[in-house]
């Protein structure tokens, strides 16, 4: 998972933009990965450690994205996360 973008909105208050990119060793397999990724993202919201999520966008995927580097299947999928945090 990294930050790709979003914009923080108040000192406390962020909307990050993140791309999450699942492999395995089958397509079927990176493809479950991604569905779980998905749905536990999707249960983010709720105070967690201290921080508020309030919603979880999802901004594009699950989609099928093979890496040409080592080769192996993968999927990706990209969310926004409204959370708020506290103050120092």
């Amino acid at each position: 998972m990294q930050r790709v973008g979003g914009l923080q909105q108040t000192p406390v208050s962020d909307r990050p933009r993140l791309d999450v990119h699942c492999w395995a060793e089958t397509e079927s397999g990176a493809y479950d990965l991604v569905a779980l990724t998905r749905a536990l993202l999707g249960a983010m919201p709720g105070v967690r450690g201290g921080v508020t999520v309030y919603r979880v966008t999802e901004v594009g995927g699950p989609q099928w994205l093979p890496d040409s580097e080592s080769g192996q299947p993968r999927y990706a999928l990209a969310v926004e996360v409204h959370m708020r945090g506290r103050a120092f």
